[in-house]
């Protein structure tokens, strides 16, 4: 497929019409200058190798549409666990009005515009200066720009939050692209737990929903990250996540997809101080033709730091999945231990998995590992079921659902937990009998 300059400049226009009515800032017009310099530059780009962007460069997304939501509404998609604890995004801008936070009544949850004309505002300025220089990403730089307002949190320093904090990304109407942006930041020996979900409340089918989490982590602080991608299958999403880790501090990134005409995670965790430890693991699901795609840079500054990166995806129909990582040890980095590794469960004749694992090694005393692995259902572990008595049907079943959970029973927060193995369920009722 070849497009024409009229095709790519529908994509463009409209989002140069949606720059034009942003507040104008120097952050924003920086972003937004990167980004030009950026754009998609497609199959060129390693990173975007598997992802369908001309399909997404013919399309004109416009802004969304006004819309009223009551709390009522939106407490439905809040899980019970997070009830007085839950960030809520309308149509990708921040909303204190309809979020909750008598849960946090010890953290600072602002606007980000707020945020960057108070007490944090050089802190912010200079970790947004030095992202928008390093960062590769069009998607992320995109929502830099184009983010109408943003959320700040901050977990001061040795608190230990109870409940995990739920950013909820409600989306409204029949199409439009949404822009959610949430730094988070943690004070030394802080620790908390953020649960990151979508709500669509109309159809959107002609969503494109672009999503920036930014998480900075002091000394001795931890932070679990469950991020839950369940978009309208006809939606391109895309999220990248950005982190920074001090000494001995720690982060755990779970992530679940069920696809959509293209769903794609990006992360990029740098692990600044000595004994700091990063754990990045991912699951889709996919059927008919629902893509899901993720990239993975890793990168190991300081020494004795370890890293562990484990996906999985389970494919049937025609659908495709992608993993492209790379786990970078500077020179620096001595006594660096990294691992990486990609599983992939094909359960049909149809779909494709791709998968680049991928090691940079500038210091000598380092213990390092990757691997991927494409594979069906084992003919023997079927026979040794049936001969338990179990029919086929079951058998798969209990294959393929052992399979994913060993991902997500990584997730702490019990609802959400339970709302992926739901959708996993009615995924495994639907396969090949």
């Amino acid at each position: 497929m070849t497009l024409t300059d009229s095709q790519t400049n529908l994509f463009y226009t409209a989002l140069e019409e949606q720059y034009s009515l942003c507040s104008p800032s120097s952050a924003r017009s920086m972003a937004w200058d990167r980004f030009q310099e950026k754009k998609f530059a497609g199959k060129k780009t390693e990173a975007f190798s598997y992802v369908p962007l001309r399909q997404l460069l013919s399309l004109a997304f416009s802004g969304p549409s006004s819309s009223t939501i009551t709390k009522e509404e939106i407490a439905l998609h809040v899980y019970p666990e997070c009830k007085d604890s839950a960030l809520v995004f309308i149509d990708g801008v921040f909303s204190l009005e309809h979020s909750s936070s008598e849960a946090l009544q010890s953290v600072t949850i602002l606007p980000l515009s707020v945020a960057q004309k108070g007490s944090y505002g050089s802190f912010l300025q200079r970790r947004m200066h030095q992202s928008m220089e390093q960062e590769q990403d069009p998607f992320a730089l995109l929502t830099m720009a184009l983010s109408k307002e943003g959320a700040f949190v901050f977990i001061p320093p040795r608190q230990e939050l109870a409940a995990p904090i739920q950013c909820l990304f409600v989306t409204t109407g029949d199409q439009g692209a949404t822009f959610p942006r949430i730094h988070i930041a943690l004070g030394a020996e802080a620790k908390a737990s953020l649960v990151t979900t979508s709500a669509h409340l109309g159809s959107c089918e002609g969503l494109f929903q672009s999503a920036l989490i930014d998480i900075a982590l002091d000394e001795a602080s931890s932070l679990e990250h469950s991020l839950y991608l369940d978009l309208p299958k006809k939606a391109w999403g895309f999220a990248a996540v950005r982190a920074t880790l001090k000494k001995q501090s720690s982060l755990d990134c779970i992530n679940a997809s069920t696809g959509s005409k293209s769903a794609r995670q990006d992360y990029r965790v740098c692990l600044l101080g000595e004994e700091s430890d990063a754990k990045i693991s991912g699951l889709c699901w996919l059927e008919e033709n629902h893509q899901s795609h993720v990239h993975v840079l890793v990168e190991h500054i300081a020494p004795n730091c370890t890293s562990n990166q484990f996906f999985k995806s389970a494919l049937s129909g025609v659908s495709q999945s992608s993993f492209t990582g790379k786990i970078f040890v500077g020179q620096k980095a001595q006594k660096t231990q990294a691992y990486q590794l990609n599983n992939n469960l094909l359960l049909a004749e149809g779909p494709i998995a791709y998968s680049k694992p991928g090691l940079e090694i500038l210091a000598d005393d380092v213990k390092a590992s990757h691997g991927a692995t494409m594979t069906q259902l084992s003919s023997d572990q079927l026979f040794y079921l049936k001969s338990r008595g179990l029919s086929e049907e079951t058998a798969k079943t209990l294959l393929v659902l052992g399979f994913c959970k060993e991902i997500l029973d990584k997730i702490s927060c019990e609802s959400l937990k339970d709302k992926t193995l739901v959708s996993l369920e009615k995924y495994l009722s639907k396969l090949p009998k």
